[in-house]
């Protein structure tokens, strides 16, 4: 039997194992198999294959049978032009540049992108705003005052919902620290535009140490904190939403099995209701993993832990930042980045880009809560950049984790910085580099902030004098 005398239920089961563009290969074998391009149980295996690989043009949880056939069309083909065009050694603008102005004019930056809609969250002068990324205007919700500096971020997404979690300072007139306080702000969302912006605050009782990090979930928000050359941290656990209700809030201490060197990062996620404390030295990379069944009861036991190795040729280095992606579902946990350099011969710098990368686990959990759904791979897979990076504002991590951007001054004071895009490619596990195009009317010199989202295929920037602009690659 050959391939187009197959039913069509049996096709679409072969169109589900294969990846984009494979399943357009087959449309043009034959004039029978050409016909699966009108139907839409083709386009939908195809989306659905392709997203549980990287994200597609809408939120991550969205049905697409709501969708039509030609919007189904367009979503698969923007997503293979996007990734040929980022492929490229200079990756092309196709759509004209669109900027407009902020409605503050103090600097600002991009703190949120919401996966598969318009809005972004922008932070300036310690508020909180929504702006719709396509309409390059604020939504019409009251902007979110905290009345200090916001100094730790994470984001979770729902359906149709995403929770923000934030840590600012509130200072006195002497610049000491008088409070802190804990933001949750709750944004609600539909067709990619927001439906409704709420928060709620606390002050934040346990003192700022050395390394902190914040996580947030659907149902719970704590910090992770510790002292340098600590073993131990402090792991605050609380309930939010309707689920959290039922959340037995905690604090405890926890061993980390290691002592936490001055350049290293500590970074807390959590996924699927288990957190994964993250602790990066420049050499290694160890998770530990916290079970979802004892946070349910109010204990925060310790589970698996994992480590991960980084390898550098560099001897000397400098911590500068890290990022997570909104999910670790496509293979991606964080990113770290750092600055390198060798003894005599310290104007040649690099900056580091390095992915910690997870699979997730085939043990059985039997619905208990007690076995980590993710395992880490033995490796990072670290890229290197000529040059250094600006600012730590002027880098950012797309949705997948696949894709960084960022603005590298290269070691010639005289050339201009560049807009650069670090890909990962989970497929043979390696990584490129490449120059974003950037319009004559954008001057990377004066940028504040950017933003990579890889559903829309846009890169978002600020500049100095309160300008975003959009770039589109599909």
């Amino acid at each position: 039997m050959i391939l187009s005398d197959l039913p069509t239920d049996i096709l679409l089961e072969i169109v589900k194992v294969l990846p984009l563009p494979d399943p357009l290969a087959l449309l043009i074998t034959c004039r029978s198999l050409n016909a699966l391009s009108n139907e839409v149980s083709f386009w939908m295996s195809v989306l659905e294959t392709t997203r549980r690989r990287s994200p597609i043009a809408c939120p991550p949880h969205t049905d697409l049978s709501q969708f039509t056939l030609p919007r189904l069309k367009d979503l698969a083909l923007s997503w293979l032009k996007l990734q040929h065009n980022w492929d490229q050694r200079f990756p092309r603008i196709v759509q004209p540049a669109t900027s407009a102005r902020l409605p503050r004019s103090e600097p600002t930056l991009i703190i949120l992108a919401v996966q598969g809609t318009d809005i972004l969250v922008l932070a300036t002068g310690g508020s909180l705003f929504c702006w719709d990324a396509k309409l390059g205007a604020p939504f019409p919700f009251p902007a979110l005052d905290t009345g200090g500096q916001i100094s730790q971020i994470a984001g979770s997404d729902m359906p149709g919902v995403c929770y923000l979690a934030i840590i600012a300072r509130i200072f006195n007139g002497a610049f000491a620290a008088l409070d802190r306080r804990r933001y949750i702000i709750t944004i609600k969302h539909e067709g990619g535009k927001v439906t409704s912006m709420t928060s709620e605050s606390s002050q934040v009782s346990t003192p700022q140490l050395n390394f902190e990090s914040l996580f947030v979930a659907e149902d719970m928000v704590g910090t992770i904190g510790t002292m340098e050359y600590s073993q131990e941290c402090l792991l605050v656990v609380d309930g939010v939403g309707d689920e959290g209700r039922r959340f037995p809030n905690s604090n405890s201490i926890l061993k980390l099995h290691r002592s936490v060197p001055h350049h290293a990062f500590l970074v807390c996620i959590a996924y699927q209701g288990h957190l994964y404390i993250i602790l990066e030295d420049a050499s290694s990379v160890q998770i530990q993993h916290i079970p979802r069944k004892g946070l349910r009861a109010g204990r925060q036991d310790s589970g698996y832990l994992f480590h991960s190795q980084i390898s550098s040729i560099y001897s000397n280095f400098e911590e500068l930042c890290y990022m997570v992606p909104s999910t670790p579902f496509y293979g991606v946990t964080a990113a770290f980045v750092r600055l390198h350099w060798n003894y005599g011969n310290e104007t040649a710098l690099v900056t580091s880009f390095t992915f910690l990368l997870n699979t997730f686990t085939d043990a059985y959990d039997n619905g208990s809560g007690a076995v980590s759904p993710l395992e880490f791979d033995p490796d990072c897979v670290s890229e290197y950049v000529p040059g250094q990076l600006v600012d730590i504002s002027l880098v950012w991590q797309d949705h997948s984790g696949f894709n960084v951007t960022a603005v590298i001054q290269p070691n010639d004071p005289l050339e201009p910085p560049r807009l650069v895009l670090v890909r990962y490619h989970p497929e043979t596990k390696s990584t490129s580099v490449h120059d974003l195009t950037v319009p004559d009317t954008i001057d990377v010199k004066k940028l504040e902030s950017v933003c990579i989202d890889d559903t829309s295929g846009a890169v978002h920037l600020v500049d100095t004098e309160a300008r975003l602009s959009t770039l589109r690659y599909v």
